[in-house]
């Protein structure tokens, strides 16, 4: 049991950081062509809860199958969706929200929730052919 809790939280870990590595990489190369030098370090730290609002989401969920496929997506994304609207909502306390907070955090949001599904069907199906052919 101890493997695999360390197993999981390896993913995890690496999850994070690929995709908090992605995503920082694209913005600051957008913000840059867009003629913005900076970037805030409040703006990274932020962007670092979303991505582990995500992946611990998608690890939680990850060893749930439900009998519909679309469900092991959905009900995942719709939780986490919940929750960086509520990190978004909690965070216009203290600090101004750009007026297309919600919009912007939405759309990247929904991508990454998209490539991850994307990664992790391909991965089970993957999985599932090694298995069909050592039968």
């Amino acid at each position: 049991m101890k493997r695999k809790t360390s197993s999981v939280l390896k993913q995890g870990v690496l999850l994070f950081c690929v995709i908090f590595s992605v995503t920082t990489l694209l913005s600051s190369s957008l913000q840059l062509f867009s003629g913005q030098l900076t970037d805030t370090n409040l703006h990274i730290l932020n962007r670092g809860a979303l991505v582990l609002i995500d992946v611990i989401t998608f690890m939680l969920f990850d060893g749930i199958k439900p009998k519909r496929k679309v469900l092991s997506f959905l009900v995942p994304y719709a939780i986490s969706m919940g929750l960086v609207f509520l990190y978004v909502w909690i965070i216009g306390f203290f600090e101004t929200l750009h007026p297309n907070a919600y919009r912007d955090v939405f759309l990247n949001f929904t991508a990454v929730a998209v490539i991850l599904w994307i990664i992790a069907t391909l991965k089970d199906n993957l999985k599932t052919k090694k298995q069909d052919t050592k039968i």
